[in-house]
């Protein structure tokens, strides 16, 4: 009698075979006796750096992770999530995943370390301090916006002023698909450091322009969630009824 095959099955068989390739790479990977090929690794990509804004409002969940450095086939993982706990910033969560071409000396010698500890470190203050230094003094320009990013998250409490034209600058020069990910993240920092330091027409005037920007309804590759919009829309309101109460002098 003749066995009758589903036609499923062939499917199945494919599925499971290309399951198990999969587990047997992300084996080798780890036991790094290959290198991991991901989106990243063809963009250059070659580690991201987690941020979070320090200030009073930053949540223990996001400080803790604040300043930890990933490879890219770490974020690659299905299972990935950089904070260990769930962020309960009121506001919604502000943190950062800056990814980082990293040729020069400093960014090279963290690479290494992250090979060596299963693909994540935490980065000390000075740790973080000298890794961008070295940026700064290198004649790369590929991770210039990444660069002003991580600059300007970092110098929010404590030079506010150094902050400001960071995110200026990001807002006005990025161009490139990975960088237009922060013209978002940027305005709405910029806005808010403008307006808690009373600089509620430059503020008001960085609103305006992200409405001009994304105030229609249509969906842009690197555009504002609804809650992202209605903030500024709010903001927009406040600063409008603030400078009419106390105009500046």
């Amino acid at each position: 009698m003749a066995i009758t095959i589903p036609d499923i099955v062939p499917y199945l068989l494919a599925s499971l075979g290309l399951l198990f390739l999969w587990q047997l790479h992300s084996l080798q990977v780890r036991a790094g006796r290959i290198r991991a090929v991901d989106i990243w690794n063809r963009s250059g990509i070659r580690l991201f750096l987690h941020v979070t804004p320090e200030d009073s409002h930053a949540c223990a969940a996001c400080r803790e992770v604040n300043t930890t450095a990933f490879l890219p086939q770490v974020v690659a993982s299905m299972k990935f999530g950089p904070l260990t706990k769930p962020c309960t910033n009121p506001s919604g969560c502000r943190c950062l995943m800056v990814g980082l071409h990293g040729s020069w000396p400093e960014a090279l010698r963290l690479q290494g370390q992250l090979m060596r500890q299963a693909g994540r470190v935490c980065l000390s203050s000075k740790e973080m301090t000298q890794l961008l230094d070295g940026a700064l003094a290198s004649t790369t320009t590929s991770d210039q916006i990444s660069i002003a990013v991580l600059e300007a998250i970092r110098a929010e409490s404590s030079n506010p002023d150094v902050a400001i034209k960071r995110y200026r600058f990001v807002i006005d020069h990025a161009q490139a698909d990975r960088d237009l990910a922060f013209v978002v993240p940027a305005y709405l920092r910029l806005s808010e450091l403008l307006e808690q330091f009373g600089r509620k027409d430059e503020a008001l005037a960085v609103a305006d322009q992200f409405l001009k920007a994304y105030g229609d309804q249509k969906k842009h590759p690197h555009g504002p969630t609804e809650e992202q919009r209605s903030l500024m829309s709010l903001r927009v309101t406040r600063l409008l009824t603030s400078l009419q109460r106390d105009p500046p002098k």
